[in-house]
């Protein structure tokens, strides 16, 4: 069966990728939800945070290993400050599957929205044992 022209493809570039991430954050920095824990990437600016979201989604759908990074200090330091209660995590997990389902569609597109949901669930999880510890 032909695609048409529309349709959307798969996942397959660090292009797509990166065409991925400024989508989910242009909706991200000003969702009512989660703007307050996204308003540090206002401060050092969507521009210098790209590249290293961008290495950690490429390293997970392509198995590059580019990123260096590490996602749970990160993460509980947001906690402390603005508290990244399940509501959060899945208003995350939803808006990063409307930017998926919005670009691209196959294997990879599909595998984003799972380990998505893995990833949030792991991180949540794990900052709810630090915090009642």
């Amino acid at each position: 069966m032909l695609r048409s022209p529309s349709a959307p493809t798969d996942l397959a570039t660090r292009a797509d990728i990166d065409r991925l991430l400024r989508r989910f954050y242009e909706r991200a920095l000003v969702d009512l939800v989660l703007e307050a824990p996204f308003s540090t990437l206002a401060v050092i600016g969507l521009d210098d945070h790209l590249p290293t979201v961008g290495d950690f989604w490429e390293q997970v759908l392509l198995r590059t290993g580019r990123y260096r990074g590490a996602l749970v200090p990160v993460h509980a330091a947001l906690h402390r400050q603005y508290g990244l209660d399940a509501a959060r995590f899945d208003r995350w997990v939803h808006l990063w599957n409307e930017a998926v389902d919005e670009l691209f569609a196959g294997t990879n597109a599909d595998r984003a929205k799972a380990k998505a949901a893995s990833i949030a669930a792991a991180i949540s999880a794990r900052l709810d044992r630090a915090s009642s510890a």
